[in-house]
């Protein structure tokens, strides 16, 4: 979460940058144009860019993560239930701790079952929250830069 905070305060930083960019440009006497330096305008740009991308490495990890985690309760519950049915063969010769035997192993597979379940769960919601907010974030750089965008054509590029 504190690298996510990081990349949110690299890129607006970035942002405030192109705004200053915007704001120390030269202004034409007609209409609300400014004359800003192109490259630095797109060098910007360019560094938001590569700010972002490290949001959507951190996405990828998560559902990295979820798969393994996903994957480790399952060999969990294979090594429970293995080691349920090798407890009910060995005690199969009474029918009372057969029985006993078998209702544990009932026990035990729905533990894990509902172990596995819960691990599911909370990666998806781990994850939702981390995309949403990355789509949230993303949203709001758009949002941002096409307005920065908008307001460095000039007003007749804009009636076109």
């Amino acid at each position: 979460m504190q690298e996510d905070m990081l990349v949110a305060a690299e890129v607006t930083y970035l942002l405030e940058q192109l705004e200053q960019l915007l704001d120390s440009g030269r202004r034409l006497p007609w209409g609300r144009q400014v004359l800003v330096d192109a490259e630095a305008a797109h060098t910007l740009i360019e560094q938001v860019r590569h700010a972002l991308p490290e949001q959507v490495r951190q996405a990828q990890w998560v559902v990295r993560e979820r798969d393994r985690i996903l994957e480790e309760a399952g060999q969990q519950s294979d090594q429970l239930l293995q080691e349920a049915a090798s407890r009910a063969q060995s005690l199969a010769g009474d029918s009372e701790v057969m029985k006993a035997a078998e209702t544990r192993a009932q026990e035990l597979v729905q533990a894990a079952e509902q172990c596995a379940q819960e691990i599911h769960l909370g990666a998806l919601s781990y994850a939702d929250e981390v995309l949403a907010g990355l789509d949230e974030q993303i949203a709001k750089l758009q949002t941002n830069v096409r307005h920065d965008r908008q307001s460095l054509r000039p007003r007749d590029a804009a009636h076109q």
